[in-house]
């Protein structure tokens, strides 16, 4: 078996040249792993000190300004537990970021929407993480970046193969 290009960053083939599934597998994971867990140390005190929210809660804002408006819909859309976007939703709430409401059509259904406080929040948010995520992004050709982009959301909307 060969690692090409060091590190584990390229492909893993047995001594014919052929890949080897279970080997690309191991990296594909290691580094998907690897890089998130640098991207989330890298951003977490930035966004925490600055705009005094985390990832998730930057995810929930951003999934509420595109339209998913009430609790179970973010939940199923961010792939949270329901009882955990309830309490993030709370955080983000007693921020100021966003307001609930009773839904008009069914007083059974609550309502978040973004405040003012909200917007500018996630504003500032995108700013600091494309200029710090641009930074690794811009490490690869346009072509390959768009390449990488577009088979990370396929990957990622695989929901597991199901």
């Amino acid at each position: 078996m060969a690692i090409q290009g060091g590190k584990g960053r390229a492909s893993v083939t047995t001594s014919t040249g052929e890949p080897r599934l279970a080997s690309e597998v191991t990296v594909f994971l290691k580094n998907m792993y690897d890089l998130n867990l640098s991207i989330i140390q890298d951003l977490r005190p930035i966004l925490e000190k600055q705009q005094g929210i985390d990832l998730r809660l930057y995810f929930i804002l951003h999934t509420v300004d595109q339209g998913t408006v009430n609790p179970g819909a973010i939940a199923q859309a961010i792939r949270l537990p329901n009882s955990l976007v309830t309490k993030h939703l709370d955080q983000l709430a007693q921020k100021s970021l966003l307001e609930r409401s009773i839904d008009p059509s069914d007083s059974r259904r609550v309502l978040v929407k973004l405040t003012a406080k909200g917007r500018q929040v996630m504003d500032s948010a995108d700013a600091v993480l494309a200029a710090q995520v641009g930074k690794r992004l811009a490490k690869v050709s346009p072509k390959q970046r768009s390449e990488f982009l577009a088979t990370l959301v396929a990957l990622a909307n695989e929901n597991g193969g199901a």
